[in-house]
């Protein structure tokens, strides 16, 4: 009992004067004569409207004039204004859930099909807007989380190895899927070299230790030399039909520097010994893989000549008389780096990890000379400096090439060169006189700026981030070939040169197969995920941009074949890409026959199996051949399957192995326990052992969920609801000036959809930018289009392979018939 009466007596007077003011104040509010409470509150200037335009503006006008939404930070609720609001959202939440319940219960009695009411955008209004929120930051952390994925590893019983990091997933299959044809046709022990020369062959990477000094030798190999019209010929040969992919040597010094001084020295030696030795072992060695490689590309010679490997191994012998690591000139790196190409063109004796080894031999050899450091700070002659310079991007690119092919680390990085680009000799001019990008700079500056980057960020032992990719896609995208150097979109004279031709060509697909390389593991990670519909993966940039890319070398492989038949069999880098391409178009076959990319993928695949029977002379092309015809065998009886209307799995992953996800994960870079072939009959090779199965740790994949809250958010239209939202923000990564002009939706006519239902694409979605540059290039093919048509149509080569590969004709395409843009009505079977 209070001791003060008075003070009682006032307490109910001051309540009620204090009440009467707050139902002034309120009053005064919601006539617009004072500021509203939460602008109070904040000292925002109020309009005094009901609702005001700051409260609008801040997404609560329901609490204007008088309700405030509670100060600090951290509070978990967007409405925090009062205890009684949200008990009242969670009392309507669980009276909601109730009716859910009954609802249920009631559609159970009536029809298997669920009820429109209970789909799962509509479950979720129970929900307060804390858990839309939630999962908008759920859908940023699955897009910063990243494929673990270590890559393989293989193990022969007696301790051979092989690891082939992420982006090798092609070498692995190859390694791991094909029945290698080991049998090589017996040679003719009279066609070999002498005896002595084997021998030093076989010493390389040593030198020889002779005591009686390297004269005999020499003049050994000297007597190897084949004449000179024929010395002209393959070397020519080299340089019409080799050097367009890499130059370590350039034709004015082939010509000045080593052919004409050797074969000068040969005449003058008949008269002294002392001559032999005038000329370093290590040129002459340079001068006989030219002339290997001269003879393998050689068309008027079979396919691997003994002719080819005579020399290569003359080439080797001339090697080990010189020592090659403590004592290196610029012809040692330059007989290396031809020796690696060697090994990769001749795929019956050799193969690409082998050239590897001898290529990353060769970067180290470079940098013990210091070609990684620019020549000019040393005051060497113009001449000798140019040489370096173009030597040393000549390995850097080699290596590049061959790291992301294989995935292992490259023996060169960016932050130790500081070597300036060489002086490039053949720079084209426009119709006003004014020199253009050429050829070899754009092959450097490609090769600096993004590959070896692609590399650093990708190849490294903790995995990129999938922001990281998607940012490395846009880099590569906004490096713009140009027109004069694309042969798909300039090609110019009919009757130009092999040489000419391939080198446009090469550059093209320097941006295609490293876009498939940065793509293929989250390619891979969507089919299995998300076979039915890859679209609702996180990874759904990544499936859209390997299959644009695998289309446009598959098109672009027709072309070059096509036009240079005997030329192309004889290439690996024809077939390796060719390969990847081959098993991404045949995945989406087998993984998602209902999809509307099908009938356009199955073609390819189709196309590509054709290219590979053609050219069934090279090891590399039989393998590979091997296991495109099970995924084509796979992928006819599935679409025959669906296509007559048979019913399919309503997964496809349930059927497991038949349906080849064992070879999608270990394509897609995922450690698998695997046997290898290749290992095995190399193995035999050596000691005819029984080979074991090659094992790796599984590695831990840390994977989005399978489905993300936010692509069923209500507020999206149903057909953004069958995509996941990762895609959607692809498009504002890429260039703008490569974004399609604003669009409408098209009608289209009856075709599949790659969605399970009928969908309507909002009329005010438009994307600005530019149209196609070249519309006379066909977009993806539809449904109705044979096989024979795709190979005789014209196809957006200049768009896939050149700066101009954004979102074009045939990516809009592309959207529209897998459903994103436009209404398709639904395929039954």
């Amino acid at each position: 009992m209070s001791s003060d009466p008075f003070q009682d007596a006032q307490s109910p007077t001051r309540r009620t004067a204090k009440k009467n003011a707050i139902d002034g104040l309120e009053s005064r509010r919601a006539r617009g004569e004072i500021a509203c409470a939460e602008c109070r509150r904040l000292k925002l200037k109020c309009d005094r409207r009901v609702p005001c335009s700051s409260c609008v503006r801040r997404g609560c006008p329901s609490i204007c004039p008088n309700g405030s939404l509670a100060s600090g930070q951290g509070t978990r609720y967007v409405l925090a204004d009062t205890s009684q609001l949200h008990a009242k959202i969670n009392e309507m939440g669980q009276r909601i859930r109730q009716l859910e319940d009954a609802l249920a219960i009631s559609q159970s009695s009536l029809s298997n099909e669920p009820h429109p009411l209970l789909r799962e955008e509509m479950l979720s209004i129970k929900f307060g807007p804390e858990r839309h929120a939630t999962a908008s930051i759920n859908h940023s952390q699955k897009v910063s989380e990243s494929l673990n994925v270590p890559g393989t590893l293989t193990f022969g019983e007696h301790g051979e190895a092989k690891y082939f990091g992420r982006s090798a997933g092609a070498e692995a299959l190859l390694l791991t899927g094909a029945d290698i044809d080991d049998d090589l046709p017996e040679e003719d022990p009279s066609q070999s070299p002498h005896r002595e020369i084997m021998h030093l062959s076989s010493l390389f990477p040593l030198s020889f230790p002779s005591e009686d000094g390297p004269e005999r030798s020499l003049k050994l190999l000297y007597s190897h030399l084949p004449q000179r019209p024929r010395a002209w010929s393959l070397c020519e040969t080299y340089l019409e039909h080799v050097s367009w992919q890499s130059s370590p040597i350039r034709r004015s010094e082939i010509v000045h520097d080593v052919l004409t001084p050797i074969y000068r020295n040969l005449e003058q030696a008949q008269i002294s010994d002392e001559f032999y030795t005038a000329i370093s072992p290590h040129k002459l060695a340079v001068l006989f893989i030219i002339f290997s490689l001269g003879a393998l590309a050689d068309l008027t010679l079979e396919p691997f000549s003994i002719e080819a490997e005579n020399y290569f191994q003359l080439g080797r012998a001339a090697l080990t008389l010189h020592p090659l690591f403590d004592s290196q000139e610029l012809s040692t790196v330059q007989a290396i780096i031809l020796m690696a190409n060697y090994h990769n063109m001749a795929g019956r004796r050799y193969t690409m990890d082998s050239g590897w080894c001898i290529n990353s031999l060769g970067s180290k050899l470079a940098q013990s000379i210091g070609l990684h450091r620019d020549s000019a700070r040393w005051n060497l002659d113009t001449t000798i400096v140019q040489r370096r310079r173009s030597l040393f991007y000549e390995v850097f690119c080699v290596e590049m090439v061959h790291s992301l092919a294989l995935g292992r680390p490259p023996g060169i990085r960016m932050s130790y060169v500081d070597c300036e680009f060489p002086t490039d000799e053949e720079v084209p001019v426009d119709q006003d006189g004014k020199p253009l990008v050429g050829f070899y700079q754009w092959k450097y500056e490609f090769c600096r700026d993004i590959l070896s980057q692609v590399i650093e960020l990708t190849l490294t032992a903790e995995p990129p981030n999938y922001q990281t990719v998607l940012d490395l896609d846009r880099k590569v995208r906004e490096k713009t070939l140009p027109s004069h150097l694309n042969m798909f979109m300039n090609p110019g004279d009919e009757h130009c040169t092999p040489s000419t031709y391939m080198r446009g060509c090469l550059l093209g697909q320097f941006r295609a197969y490293t876009l498939l390389y940065i793509h293929r593991s989250f390619f891979a990670q969507a089919m299995l995920d998300h076979p039915l519909n890859p679209l609702r993966s996180p990874y759904a940039p990544s499936f859209l941009a390997a299959y644009r890319c695998a289309s446009g070398i598959i098109k672009s492989s027709q072309q070059h074949y096509e036009r240079f038949p005997a030329l192309c069999a004889r290439w690996w880098m024809v077939w390796t890409h060719l390969f990847s391409a081959a098993i991404i178009v045949g995945t989406i076959v087998t993984h998602s026959p209902s999809s509307t990319m099908t009938p356009n993928a199955y073609a390819e695949l189709s196309l590509a199996c054709t290219l590979f029977e053609k050219a069934n002379h090279s090891r590399r092309a039989r393998s590979a051949m091997q296991i495109l015809t099970k995924l084509r065998d796979k992928a006819t009886q599935i679409y025959s399957q669906f296509r007559s209307g048979n019913p399919l799995p309503l997964t496809l992953n349930s059927v497991g192995h038949d349906y080849g996800d064992d070879e999608l994960a270990l394509f897609g870079g995922q450690t698998k326990v695997v046997f290898s072939k290749l290992l095995a009959s190399q193995s035999k090779r050596r000691k005819k052992p029984t080979a074991s199965t090659a094992s790796s740790p599984s590695g831990d994949i840390d994977l989005p969920a399978a489905e993300s809250e936010t692509s069923n958010s209500p507020g999206l239209p149903e057909a953004l609801q069958e995509v996941h939202p990762s895609l959607l923000e692809w498009f504002s990564l890429l260039p703008p000036s490569q974004q399609p002009h604003a669009f409408q939706p098209v009608a289209q006519p009856s075709m599949p959809s790659f969605f399970s239902q009928p969908t309507d694409f909002p009329t005010n979605l438009s994307y600005n930018g530019q149209e196609s540059q070249n519309p006379n290039y066909a977009g993806v093919m539809s449904p109705d289009q044979s096989y024979e048509t795709l190979q005789d149509n014209d196809m957006d080569l200049g768009m896939v392979m050149s700066g101009n590969a954004g979102i074009d004709e045939q990516w809009k395409s592309l959207m529209r018939n897998s459903g994103i843009l436009g209404y398709i009505p639904t395929y039954s079977s």
